[in-house]
């Protein structure tokens, strides 16, 4: 296999950024692993733990179209530097709950809360920024290197976390967290370029907002993508919350062997984005998003049916591989298709329908709760398989490259 395409990285900014997206990321799964472990030791309760999950989750699905009417409106990069800020700042008020030993369950609530919206506030800034820094001709390679860091990160945030827990306590990974957070706002501030704000359209939010929406529903394109990203992280991706349960009650496995299954996935995603960093600028994007996603989901119904833990290790790597492919492509698509005044609210729209998780985990633990986990995990494939036949066939995504398509708009489709 060839090197990833890593030319992008010679551009000075985007290094600096793409190493704050690196560090954040890793910050991201560590705290979403240790917030967890943290409210299962105060309150002894699995529900409290999704409550976690929720708070994390829950600004996608609330604030999704305001972060990208935001990143449409405000300097990207001092968005970013905000997020990032007030990142610490919550990990700071954290921290010093925990020293002075008050700390709550509602303390970690709130600033899981305050986190997710960083997180939501800087996706769509910081991948229009991406765009913004290396043009549309190293977009597939600036968003396969993404990819490769968040599935890096993905891996190493929980797996230092857990350490660090173990030889130092709560008050050691929070006061890590905050230095890695710190750490990022000075790599943010490393990016000299300062790509000025988007011109502005001159409408009142709720235009803006809604221009936004009525944007992304005759752009076909986009539609694909977000009603493919809706299928997939409410029936696809939610099944990770009962991986626990299928090892332990089907494969009969205990937790060192599961936590080995958990990286699986991660595992496949790396290999994946490093295939597609490999092959440079791919022209059928919509093609590898599609594919990604169909290897996913039929990887995922195999996976329901192995009774044999070797076996579903290697089924959850092709899901991860399958990933890499919707992933990589899903934020390309989306910055290629639509028109430079609307690529952060289409992003924003990205981020709430991102936020579909929390309602696909209710319908998994219901069926799961009913039959068994693993009927929970193969239903939702399957279904989530049907459901992207018409999306197929309805949307250009099987056709030629974005750019393309996105040329071929008529112009009154490419303004807000």
């Amino acid at each position: 296999m060839k090197l990833p395409d890593v030319s992008v990285l010679r551009q000075r900014e985007f290094r600096w950024l793409w190493a704050a997206g690196g560090v954040s990321n890793a910050c991201r799964w560590m705290e979403t692993a240790v917030s967890g472990l943290l409210v299962l030791e105060l309150t002894d309760s699995p529900w409290q733990v999704a409550v976690v999950g929720v708070c994390r989750s829950a600004p996608l699905l609330a604030f999704g179209l305001f972060a990208g009417f935001i990143a449409d409106r405000m300097n990207r990069w001092r968005i970013m530097l905000l997020t990032q800020t007030a990142s610490a700042l919550a990990l700071v008020a954290l921290l010093s709950s925990l020293l002075w030993e008050w700390l709550q369950p509602w303390h970690v609530f709130l600033a899981t809360f305050v986190l997710g919206c960083g997180t939501i506030l800087d996706m769509p800034a910081r991948r229009s920024l991406i765009y913004d820094l290396v043009g549309p001709g190293h977009l597939v390679s600036a968003m396969s290197l993404e990819t490769i860091n968040n599935t890096v990160g993905k891996f190493l945030g929980p797996l230092i976390g857990g350490y660090v827990i173990e030889f130092s306590g709560y008050n050691g990974v929070y006061g890590l967290l905050l230095m890695a957070y710190l750490l990022t706002v000075v790599l943010i501030l490393q990016v000299r370029t300062r790509v000025g704000s988007p011109p502005a359209t001159g409408q009142p939010i709720w235009q803006s907002l809604a221009s936004g929406i009525r944007y992304a529903l005759q752009n076909r394109v986009v539609l694909g993508v977000l009603g493919t990203t809706v299928l997939m992280n409410a029936l696809a991706f939610s099944y990770v919350q009962l991986l626990p349960v299928v090892a332990r009650d089907h494969l009969h496995v205990g937790p060192g062997l599961t936590g080995l299954l958990a990286s699986a996935d991660g595992l496949g995603t790396l290999i994946g984005a490093v295939g597609l960093a490999a092959m440079g600028n791919v022209l059928r994007q919509g093609r590898v998003f599609l594919v990604g996603s169909i290897l996913e989901l039929i990887s995922l119904v195999a996976f329901a049916l192995s009774p044999w833990y070797a076996l579903s290790f290697l089924l959850l790597m092709v899901v991860g591989m399958g990933n890499a492919g919707f992933s990589t492509m899903q934020s390309t698509i989306i910055l290629l298709s639509a028109a430079p005044g609307m690529r952060g609210r289409a992003v924003g729209i990205l981020g709430l329908c991102i936020g579909a998780t929390p309602l696909g985990l209710l319908e998994l633990g219901a069926i799961a709760t009913l039959v068994s986990a693993p009927v929970a995990v193969g239903f939702n494939a399957i279904l989530a398989l049907l459901l992207l036949l018409p999306i197929m066939m309805l949307t250009p995504l099987l056709s030629g490259p974005a750019t393309e398509r996105a040329n071929a708009l008529k112009p009154d489709e490419r303004v807000p």
